[in-house]
């Protein structure tokens, strides 16, 4: 059963640890700038003041989220988070909880390292990689792992010269699986890859593929078509193409277990 005092002492802890940076943020100004760039500024980051949650916020928070968190967790596999977990994870929720979807996966990662069944799942790490996400990374993250174990296939797109081995640079998204997501750009799905890639959570394999099928149709997707369509007319006197090179992406080990941690 989780200790009460224990977990009042990992509160503690996260807050010692706060950075003074963010107490001076919070803080209203000691004496009015009085220059024009001065009030820009003070007034641009006013709106801060509202996004750096207080103790008594976070620790309500944490209280409702872990809570039912736990209910799933047979009585005696309850247990004190490790601080190398909790501390950091708690940190980052003063300024991120705003954010639900950043919040929830503070929560779930939180609710996992009480369960002793978890030790060897949850790891410290998971802290700072959720520190570098932001809501398309773990929107994408949810889409790609509900794949697990299989490889997908993605396309490097170009926009070629036909006959001329000549392309158009920065004209097509690097990365490209044939979809998006919500509110989100080709290219910034794209960018969502590559960061993945290199948080370690999944793998990018250049020129390499799973089976022929599949990769027509996302090189015939209305996107890619629309993209030509915009070259063809900028460039009337040339012969252009689609092209590029067939690829695969997959989940690694590292990304099962982050996600099982943060589930």
């Amino acid at each position: 059963m989780i200790d009460p005092e224990s977990s009042k002492e990992i509160i503690k802890e996260a807050k010692a640890v706060v950075p003074e940076v963010y107490k001076d943020i919070a803080k209203p100004a000691a004496q009015e700038v009085g220059n024009v760039t001065g009030r820009t500024v003070k007034a641009l980051l006013a709106p801060l003041r509202g996004m750096l949650w207080g103790w008594e916020q976070i620790e309500k928070i944490i209280e409702e989220g872990v809570k039912k968190r736990i209910e799933n967790i047979p009585e005696n596999k309850r247990k004190t988070p490790d601080p190398e977990i909790a501390v950091p994870a708690i940190e980052s929720l003063r300024y991120t909880a705003q954010n639900e979807t950043l919040r929830e996966m503070y929560l779930n990662l939180l609710g996992n390292s009480m369960d002793s069944r978890k030790d060897k799942i949850v790891h410290p790490s998971f802290v700072e990689l959720i520190k570098q996400m932001n809501s398309l990374d773990v929107k994408m993250f949810d889409k790609i792992s509900k794949a697990d174990g299989n490889y997908q296939k993605i396309f490097n797109p170009t926009i070629t010269v036909k006959g001329q081995g000549k392309s158009f640079t920065n004209a097509t998204p690097e990365w490209y699986a044939g979809w998006t997501l919500k509110n989100y750009s080709e290219t910034e799905i794209s960018s969502s890859f590559i960061r993945l890639s290199k948080f370690g959570l999944i793998e990018l394999m250049f020129d390499r593929t799973a089976g022929k099928d599949g990769y027509e149709k996302i090189k015939n997707s209305r996107f890619l078509l629309d993209v030509l369509e915009k070259f063809k007319k900028l460039h009337p006197h040339m012969n252009l193409e689609i092209s590029g090179t067939k690829s695969i992406f997959y989940l690694n080990d590292y990304g099962r277990q982050f996600k099982e941690a943060c589930k």
